[in-house]
């Protein structure tokens, strides 16, 4: 598969560069891809970020430079790229609990982040379902919060304080929507760090004034590609676990096998029960790309 040997060729560009400068414009240059893609497309895949695993694999190497070893830390804090022994000594001490210092002794317990594979791997799962939608730029309103880390566990923790301290319908009732309409969920924002922002919202009205303590987010003219997902399950409580599996299913399946790639601006969660039949859920991921060159 043609994705997975341009993921193979960025990791091993990071390889060969580890004790040199690293920009992640090059890191995607060597997967043939945009930069904004491979973010997503690797923090997807791995869990990490791109600079969370630049930075793993350095002080792997590091501590195995230095174990046993003669070596001067100061050399080897320079070599993979610590302006300081107190920076290098920091992030050292924080991935494998000893300093650098007691990592030169012999019988000291050290972690290793091994060298990350991408593999093939065989599914016997359902096929995937999609189209792609042309939209037009709107306006929509909502209550965002910042996601650190693992968003299957913050946002139902965001939608369910939301929920019970009435935001949820403040916002419905700003837009002239009735009480309890299931409003949609907005990511944006993602940053290096792998950190982005979420916003429980939907459309603004032209010439509806703004609630204090809303947030506004202009959604451009996109293209989308749309997957949904539709499954008969007792409680809308897991809905949630229906749409991290649709969003997995996209990094790891799709995207490897497709002519499309993701480019900036918000993506775009819709859940909601079907008319026709009682119990479905539809859970849908819209995703911003355009086809790849």
């Amino acid at each position: 598969m043609e994705t997975i040997k341009l993921l193979q060729q960025a990791i091993d560009y990071v390889e060969h560069n580890l004790n040199s400068t690293i920009e992640i414009e090059d890191i995607a240059r060597a997967a043939m891809t945009s930069k904004y893609h491979f973010q997503r497309m690797f923090h997807a895949l791995t869990g990490f970020t791109v600079t969370e695993y630049v930075r793993n694999r350095r002080l792997t190497l590091a501590a195995e430079e230095l174990v046993g070893s003669d070596s001067k830390v100061i050399d080897v804090a320079l070599k993979y790229g610590y302006e300081t022994p107190e920076a290098f000594a920091k992030a050292f001490q924080r991935m494998h609990g000893v300093t650098p210092n007691m990592a030169k002794k012999k019988n000291v317990k050290l972690k290793a982040f091994p060298r990350i594979s991408f593999q093939i791997q065989i599914r016997g799962e359902t096929e995937m379902n999609y189209r792609i939608v042309e939209e037009k730029a709107t306006i929509v309103v909502g209550k965002d919060v910042v996601i650190h880390k693992d968003a299957s566990t913050e946002i139902p923790a965001f939608v369910e304080k939301i929920w019970k301290d009435g935001t949820h319908d403040q916002i419905n009732e700003l837009v002239g929507r009735p009480a309890g309409s299931l409003l949609y969920g907005y990511y944006f924002d993602f940053r290096e760090d792998g950190t982005k922002r979420y916003l429980m919202g939907t459309e603004l009205p032209e010439g509806k004034e703004i609630t204090k303590g809303l947030t506004t987010l202009s959604v451009p003219d996109q293209t989308y590609a749309v997957f949904d997902s539709r499954e008969s399950i007792p409680d809308d409580s897991e809905i949630g676990l229906e749409i991290v599996n649709v969003w997995r299913r996209i990094y790891s399946e799709w995207f490897p096998s497709a002519g499309f790639e993701q480019v900036e601006g918000p993506c775009m969660e819709r859940y909601y029960w079907s008319d026709d039949k009682k119990g479905e859920s539809i859970c849908e991921v819209w995703i911003p790309v355009k086809k790849k060159i």
